[in-house]
C-alpha cells in the first residue's frame, strides 16, 4: 500500500481559497482539519475536473460571493462542497444537476471518511465537539461551555 502524501498539492491551495468564500472560515482553520486533500479529491471525483472549472468560473464571475452564482449546477456544486465541510458528507446533488454532469458514479449521500465527522466545521460553528469524538476531558462538565468563537463575515458578503 502506498502511503498518501501528507502535503496537499498545489491546486488544493485554490480549492482552500474557494472554501474560504464558501464556509466563512479561514485558510488556517480549514487547513487545520485536516481535511483538504481528502476533500478536494472527493469533489474531483464526483463532479469531475471539467465541472469544478466551471464552476470557478462562475464563482469568479460573480465576485466570489457564491450567493450571487446563477448557474444552477455551479449552486448544487457550491452547495456540495459546503455541505461537505461543514458535516464531512458528500450530499446527493440535485437530480438536474447529476444528470447535467454526465457522470456515472452513483448520486448518493456519503461520509468520506471516520474523521471527517469529528472535523465538520458545524461543530466549530457551534462552539463544541463531535459527540462521542473528542471528550473535553475530566471534570469540565462542571463548567459552563466557552462562548463560541464569532463567525466571520464571509468575504465577498453582501451588505
Amino acid at each position: 500500500m502506498t502511503p498518501r502524501p501528507t502535503t496537499p498539492p498545489a491546486e488544493c491551495a485554490g480549492f482552500v481559497a474557494v472554501s474560504v468564500h464558501l464556509t466563512g472560515f479561514d485558510e488556517f482553520t480549514l487547513r487545520s482539519t485536516g481535511m483538504v486533500r481528502l476533500y478536494h479529491d472527493t469533489t474531483i471525483e464526483q463532479v469531475g475536473r471539467a465541472a469544478v472549472g466551471r464552476f470557478l468560473g462562475d464563482l469568479a464571475a460573480a465576485g466570489d460571493d457564491p450567493g450571487r452564482i446563477t448557474d444552477p449546477v455551479s449552486l448544487d456544486i457550491a452547495r456540495a462542497i459546503t455541505h461537505l465541510w461543514y458535516l464531512g458528507v458528500w450530499p446527493r446533488l440535485a437530480r438536474a444537476t447529476h444528470t447535467a454532469l454526465g457522470r456515472e458514479t452513483a448520486n448518493t449521500a456519503f461520509v468520506v471518511s471516520p474523521q471527517a465527522w469529528s472535523e465538520g466545521l458545524v461543530w466549530r460553528a457551534l462552539g463544541g465537539h463531535a459527540p462521542g469524538a473528542r471528550p473535553p476531558g475530566f471534570g469540565t462538565w462542571a463548567a459552563p461551555p466557552p462562548a463560541p468563537h464569532p463567525h466571520p463575515e464571509p468575504t465577498g458578503a453582501r451588505p
